[in-house]
């Protein structure tokens, strides 16, 4: 009996809450950076990436190493941030906000070098560009929001997951592994 009820009035203290606004983004957003550091050492691998290439070939593979570690534990933080944002874990709200304000401002530092390779017809730095100066600050805007800070600051990790699972987590995936594929493929052109 008092679990019943206690199940009850944690399903209505979430029917309650305002909809929070922007998480969907924040994930995919946090999930594709996991993507694309995951694939960024696979590809320059297979495509003889000049990072690589240029050194010796003892000192390669230390290099290649180093590079797979760090870029596997990079991403393995950003897919458990992704996963904070999404489970409505409380401090990850500032962060993300802080961490695409400044996506924003690499946005802008990235134009030079999106106007000098689309003047040699490379237009795969438009794909991280559109993402830096275009979602970035949306994602920023949209978890500044009132009703979004009341979200985090009211939710319980149960309650969030309920919200955001299912075909959500399919659908936020899905986006995630297509922009990050994008933007490691960018990276290497």
């Amino acid at each position: 009996m008092k679990e019943t009820l206690q199940d009850n009035s944690t399903a209505n203290n979430a029917e309650q809450l305002p909809a929070p606004k922007g998480i969907g983004m924040a994930v995919a957003f946090d999930w594709g950076l996991t993507v694309e550091l995951l694939l960024l050492p696979i590809l320059m691998i297979f495509s003889g990436s000049s990072v690589l290439s240029t050194q010796p070939s003892t000192t390669s593979n230390i290099v290649i190493i180093i590079t797979f570690l760090a870029s596997w534990v990079i991403a393995a933080l950003f897919g458990i941030f992704g996963e904070g944002v999404r489970r409505g874990w409380r401090w990850t709200r500032p962060v993300q906000i802080v961490g695409n304000s400044l996506g924003f401002l690499g946005g802008l530092a990235l134009l030079v070098q999106l106007f000098n390779n689309i003047k040699v017809g490379n237009y795969w730095t438009l794909v991280p560009a559109s993402i830096l100066l275009i979602v970035s600050p949306l994602i920023a805007w949209r978890l500044s929001r009132p009703e979004t800070a009341i979200w985090f600051k009211s939710v319980t990790s149960q309650e969030a997951r309920k919200r955001h699972g299912g075909s959500w987590v399919v659908w936020i995936a899905l986006w995630s592994i297509i922009g990050g594929t994008l933007v490691a493929i960018g990276a290497l052109h």
